[in-house]
């Protein structure tokens, strides 16, 4: 394949990862980047990273740190790149590891080109971050960051248990193989939670387990099937945050599963000729946004069809592919583990799901409902008081964002307690 390959853009087009090669030339997406090998050029090229370093509370700032190292990458504007934590007081697990799968996707691309022998389009030599100097940037940057995940150098924390990177992509294994690899995934996933949870002294109780294996299951199986990339990510880490002097132990567990691709409101608006869609549910969905401009409900910088289309397929039976005989809904996900904590509206637990302009948060203000709906029942979050999706959702918790997430992402940060476990056994 290489001795075809004449200048820099072949070589993208041919070795450069479907993830990093999507996220550069979607138009929408926050790192998009018209490749060109720029004129302008460094030895040294540093970038400083935010002092709110979240594509959740900052995104602004955060998309444009990233923007602006993925430019200087694929634009190899520089010999020698540093990101520089010297200005950061606060990240997230969700904005770190959209940067270093964009830093693991160009590491890999260039592998390819050495093994390749097309190192003479590659200006870049080195990547390298530093002063990192907070002592919870350290921790999570140490055990699961881009030192971990790169150089495969890690740091051993007392207070930390790590879920390492965790990368599925369809089209390196066989379809025989599919369910097997998720299902692995969800008892890893699963198991770590208890291990988690056994580090203050409890445990799933065998309900509770079985509850969220079957929708952590269902939604690793759509992370993988519903990328139109055809593959996901998870990562996590626990950090207990016990003390001496208190007699209840605690900690607080991140945890990430994203893919890229389109995001959910474009599958199901603009889906792709070669895949099969729910039209049933592409039926339901119009019939909504129809009601909601009677109503007047959408409001082009808060609340758009694209808001309303995502609220509507996490719920309960609504699946894009036909004829799936599952439908538990990606809310459910969100509500089991979010269980987890606090059974009252805790301050520090939070759970997210980023789509595209979409970004729904919970906090537990609002429950799942039991609505009927035909002959038969099912439930939904419905994000307001009136508990029913044909009412407009409350703005604070389901939003429409001006910044695009290029894909589908669920982010938790979740208080672990005693709600919903037993005592460990002896």
């Amino acid at each position: 394949m290489a001795k075809d390959i004449t200048n820099y853009n072949q070589a993208i087009n041919v070795f450069m990862p479907k993830n990093l090669r999507y996220l550069i030339s979607h138009e929408k997406s926050p790192v998009y980047v018209k490749v060109a090998t720029s004129s302008r050029y460094s030895k040294v090229a540093v970038f400083r990273i935010p002092r709110n370093f979240s594509i959740i509370d900052n995104p602004k700032d955060s998309y444009s740190a990233i923007k602006n190292i993925v430019d200087s990458l694929i634009c190899q504007k520089c010999s020698e790149l540093w990101i520089d934590y010297q200005d950061c007081e606060c990240s997230d697990l969700i904005t770190q590891i959209f940067l270093d799968s964009i830093l693991k996707d160009w590491d890999i691309f260039i592998d390819r080109c050495i093994r390749a022998n097309l190192v003479r389009f590659i200006k870049v030599g080195s990547i390298g971050g530093r002063n990192y100097i907070k002592p919870a940037i350290q921790k999570m940057l140490n055990s699961v960051g881009s030192p971990t995940i790169l150089l495969n150098r890690r740091i051993d924390y007392q207070q930390i248990i790590p879920f390492n990177l965790t990368y599925f992509d369809h089209d390196e294994h066989k379809d025989v193989e599919l369910g097997a690899i998720n299902e692995v995934d969800t008892t890893r996933l699963l198991e770590y939670v208890n291990k988690c949870l056994n580090r203050i002294g409890r445990e799933l109780t065998a309900e509770a387990a079985s509850a969220l294996g079957t929708v952590i299951g269902e939604t690793i199986i759509n992370a993988s099937e519903h990328s139109t990339l055809k593959s996901r990510y998870m990562i996590g880490y626990f950090e207990d945050l016990s003390t001496d002097d208190t007699e209840s132990k605690h900690g607080i567990l991140n945890l990430v599963i994203l893919n890229y691709g389109q995001s959910i409101y474009e599958k199901f608006k603009y889906p792709e000729e070669s895949n099969e869609i729910n039209y049933d549910c592409v039926r339901q969905m119009k019939e909504l946004s129809d009601l909601y401009i009677k109503k007047g409900f959408f409001i082009p910088s808060e609340f758009k069809e694209s808001t309303l289309w995502t609220l509507y397929a996490l719920q309960q039976g609504v699946t894009i592919i036909p004829n799936a005989n599952r439908g538990n809904g990606t809310i459910q996900f969100i509500d089991k583990f979010f269980a987890l904590g606090e059974h009252d509206k805790d301050k520090e637990s939070r759970m997210y799901l980023l789509s595209g302009n979409t970004v729904i948060e919970i906090d537990g203000t609002y429950k799942l409902e039991t609505i009927e709906d035909g002959s038969n029942n099912r439930m939904v979050m419905a994000f307001n008081k009136q508990g029913t999706l044909r009412e407009k959702p409350d703005k604070r918790y389901v939003k429409y964002s001006t910044h695009f997430f290029p894909g589908t992402a669920i982010y938790a940060r979740i208080v672990l307690n005693s709600s919903v476990t037993q005592n460990e056994k002896n």
